[in-house]
């Protein structure tokens, strides 16, 4: 598969059938992963695999951890939104929300706990940065989760990037051990697309280029 038509192909995966990916697929998309670029070639991203006992050890933890805390899903600000970005995410709500009324959950529902559980998927990655780096430094990671996601995809898996459980990093800190010094940024959903679900019948669409690029000539 070329990357352009993986680019095209590509889409977040919200349902996963119970088929196990194996370690050496897990081990090729990450080696992919890291040859994203980075400043200075400091790699600062880590990535953190669970899957069998212990990740469904992890989801049990994060599950709990909902319901006590009700942490709700949003764009992360706490300023209003422009509205021509606001109309994008109503827009995919529209979208989305009739696929997710035939699994029998409301929206909300859907997407906090399927979050916490990863959407079922067999692999849940947690993406980590050393707290010493500047912010600036999430972009070099977000590259390098770019180029899992694709890798995934160009292997025949799905993925579903997860921000909403870098809520709950001191549990995933404690069930995972990981050092207080690192900062959970993104976990990540892997495994084989349930394409039968109706969650998954459905791609959002994306801004046309007027509205997001100018150019100067």
């Amino acid at each position: 598969m070329d990357i352009i038509s993986a680019m095209q192909q590509r889409k977040s995966t919200r349902a996963y059938l119970a088929k196990e990916v194996s370690r050496r697929d897990i081990e090729e998309i990450l080696s992919c992963a890291v040859l994203a670029p980075s400043a200075i070639n400091l790699q600062p991203w880590e990535f953190i695999v669970t899957y069998g006992d212990e990740k469904e050890r992890l989801v049990r933890r994060l599950l709990k951890a909902r319901l006590e805390r009700q942490v709700k899903c949003g764009p992360g600000t706490d300023n209003p939104l422009p509205e021509r970005i606001s109309l994008r995410a109503k827009e995919a709500m529209a979208i989305m929300e009739p696929h997710i009324s035939a699994s029998g959950q409301t929206f909300n529902q859907f997407i906090e706990e399927g979050s916490c559980s990863f959407y079922g998927a067999p692999v849940a990655i947690i993406v980590v940065i050393d707290k010493l780096f500047p912010a600036i430094r999430y972009l070099d990671v977000g590259l390098a989760v770019s180029y899992l996601l694709l890798a995934a995809h160009a292997k025949g898996l799905a993925t579903c990037p997860i921000g909403l459980i870098a809520a709950y990093n001191d549990d995933i800190s404690q069930m995972l051990n990981i050092s207080e010094e690192k900062e959970i940024l993104l976990g990540i959903s892997l495994g084989y697309a349930d394409e039968n679900s109706p969650v998954n019948a459905f791609r959002t669409r994306r801004a046309d280029l007027k509205e997001i690029v100018t150019w100067y000539e």
